[in-house]
């Protein structure tokens, strides 16, 4: 079981950030503004209460990007490295990227609430390899660990 707080940042250390608790949720995304946007078949965040989470160390250095679902990407502008996003339709969450953590530590989700979202439109040569509960399109804010 993960102790918390927990710390993780990016690849150059501009920015250091503190998870102060559990994530509500984590979700393996295969939609396709993900696999573009981190070249990648499929994305995995975390979602966190917004008082869960502290940025240690450059703020200032995070760069801010809008991409068509409205989705808002922040990444250090130094080494390229995705850290946070924000979803208007989740206000109370923010989502950071777990693989950022330090050492790989696990982000500390009940194991009921981890799901793979948007199979609808994942690479047809993409195959799963567990038996995580799988959603066509994304997941409402009850599966985010939060009551709607």
């Amino acid at each position: 079981m993960t102790t918390f707080p927990i710390s993780g940042g990016c690849i150059c250390g501009s920015v250091r950030y503190t998870v102060k608790g559990p994530a509500n949720c984590v979700v393996h995304c295969h939609c396709s503004q993900c696999r573009h946007g981190f070249a990648s078949l499929v994305v995995t965040g975390a979602t966190i209460d917004l008082n869960q989470m502290k940025i240690d160390k450059g703020e200032e250095n995070l760069t801010t990007c809008t991409i068509p679902s409205g989705v808002r990407r922040q990444f250090c502008r130094t080494c390229g490295c995705s850290l946070f996003y924000f979803d208007d339709k989740f206000p109370e969450v923010m989502f950071y990227y777990p693989a950022t953590l330090d050492g790989g530590m696990h982000p500390g989700h009940a194991k009921e609430a981890e799901h793979h979202v948007f199979v609808e439109s994942k690479a047809d040569w993409e195959a799963f390899e567990d038996n995580l509960p799988r959603h066509a399109k994304g997941v409402g804010i009850a599966a985010l660990g939060k009551s709607e």
